[in-house]
């Protein structure tokens, strides 16, 4: 086989086959049949920095390297390093307002508050924790904390050590926590060295089983869109250590396209703040009065669009009014222009703003149902989930097709406690709009958590045919619609049917 002939074909299957099971009995990590095609491109990379032209050499290297450093080269290709700060910010707006509170009243003053990254990736989401940890205990903290953030990949390892990162990185950073933590140095930023001492870098692999002395005791752990990789054998051993590894009272954070469902039992699901997460022992932990659920919506451009983490919420008040956008008060689509606005508030987290902006729209255009469900989502992300319900309700009386409201209605409803009613409005969000992998994913979860397996694995099927038409790298919710397809395989795969009873 010539150069140039193996750098421009598929490898053949037992070529596939044998890679992916070196790749899973290293990292956990298993390629679907679905990933042949790009994993053929991303061995042909490695093999023309070695100068190979034969898939036979490149198996040989990889056993031929005893300290396995191709095979982790090779894993830093395999592996979306999809990765942002306060990615998910409900998780980060949680672990503020409701986790660090009750760790802090719980644990001895003396006795550091341990959080743990694994799978680190580039260091965004560590560096996340630190911020959240100086916004809730200052900086340097009152009390002692530590943060660990691990990750399999050297290469990224060393980038999140290096703390420098480019605008647009940030660009989910609040101002204040940019201005506060940040460095600029010649169009990038740099982690303030403050900020840096709170977490300790690692290097560590989360199948090599048992883990360090040094991560048993840990307060809290993030885990998110890591186990999406995994079969279901490799999440069981993964939060079985886990769980060891917390101390009694700890939690556990996951990916919302990531489930625990007849995996493994034995943490307490905790619902706050229009998120879920997990705690291990019996205690329940408290709601914030102010929690918030936010809905995410998938735009142009393969962004996702989720309220930014704003950990101090000022007490709502009145819409103040706002300008007309300059040049279209007169204009047919004035209505729209005000919309437009409120959307952009909303996506910065101005919700007065936002609110104004919406209400201005329904002032030129009273049946304007996207205003209402704008206001809604106000409403629902400060906590005012009455006003939301009310605002959903209008929206539904001008238009009892609105896939939006019933989904907003839905979740608001699941965070009150309300399930069967928000099963019945997420199954219409779902019925009026086939192709939302949102409204299936989220009743999927709803159904799963009431224990309703058969129900739960039909509305995953059809969230897995609906992400089937979106391209691999679009965005939902922050993460890539390919690893949501991979994650709704291991809801049904968990849920009893084989992974190919999906297709």
């Amino acid at each position: 086989m010539t150069d140039a002939t193996a750098l421009s074909c598929e490898m053949d299957r037992k070529t596939f086959l044998e890679l992916r099971a070196r790749i899973e009995a290293y990292s956990g990590i298993f390629l679907d049949d679905s990933r042949c095609r790009s994993l053929s491109r991303q061995v042909a990379r490695r093999m023309q920095q070695h100068g190979l032209d034969r898939w036979e050499a490149y198996l040989a290297l990889l056993d031929a390297d005893t300290e396995r450093r191709e095979l982790a080269a090779l894993i830093c290709e395999v592996v979306n390093n999809e990765t942002a700060f306060f990615r998910n910010p409900r998780h980060f707006r949680v672990l503020a307002e409701v986790v660090l509170p009750e760790l802090d009243r719980a644990r001895p003053a003396q006795r550091p508050i341990r959080l743990w990254s694994a799978g680190c990736s580039t260091g965004q989401e560590p560096y996340s924790l630190a911020i959240t940890v100086a916004e809730v205990f200052g900086l340097p903290p009152r009390r002692p904390v530590e943060i660990w953030a691990t990750d399999i990949s050297p290469r990224a390892l060393a980038i999140a050590q290096e703390g420098l990162y480019r605008e647009r990185d940030l660009e989910r950073v609040e101002a204040p926590y940019r201005n506060r933590y940040f460095a600029y140095e010649r169009g990038h930023y740099r982690v303030i060295p403050e900020l840096r001492s709170l977490v300790r870098f690692q290097e560590l692999n989360l199948v090599s089983f048992p883990f360090p002395a040094a991560f048993r005791g840990m307060d809290v752990i993030f885990c998110r869109n890591v186990t999406i990789y995994f079969r279901i054998d490799t999440c069981r051993r993964l939060m079985q250590s886990f769980y060891d590894c917390l101390d009694e009272g700890g939690y556990l954070f996951i990916g919302f396209a990531e489930t625990l469902w007849r995996v493994f039992d034995a943490f307490q699901r905790v619902d706050a703040g229009g998120a879920f997460f997990y705690r291990k022992g019996k205690r329940s932990a408290p709601v914030s009065p102010e929690a918030s659920v936010a809905v995410p919506r998938s735009v142009p451009g393969g962004r996702s669009v989720e309220r930014p983490l704003v950990l101090a919420q000022g007490r709502p008040g009145q819409p103040q009014p706002i300008p007309a956008p300059e040049g279209e008060a007169e204009e047919p689509d004035a209505a729209r222009a005000y919309y437009r606005r409120g959307l952009e508030r909303l996506v910065d987290g101005a919700y007065e703003e936002a609110l104004s902006a919406f209400e201005a729209a329904l002032c030129v255009e009273p049946n304007l149902v996207e205003a209402l469900c704008g206001i809604a989502q106000v409403y629902a992300n400060q906590g005012r989930y009455e006003r939301a319900l009310d605002a959903c309700q209008r929206a539904l009386e001008l238009d009892d097709m609105a896939e939006e409201a019933y989904l907003l209605r839905g979740l608001v409803r699941r965070q009150l406690g309300q399930v069967d009613e928000a099963i019945a409005d997420l199954e219409r969000a779902a019925y009026l709009n086939p192709g939302s992998p949102t409204a299936h994913f989220y009743l999927g979860d709803v159904l799963t958590a009431t224990e309703q397996p058969s129900r739960a694995l039909q509305a995953f099927r059809r969230a897995w045919y609906a992400l089937s038409r979106y391209p691999d790298h679009t965005l939902i919710d922050g993460v890539p619609a390919q690893l949501l397809r991979e994650a709704c395989a291991r809801h049904i795969e968990a849920l009893g049917a084989g992974p190919g009873s999906r297709a």
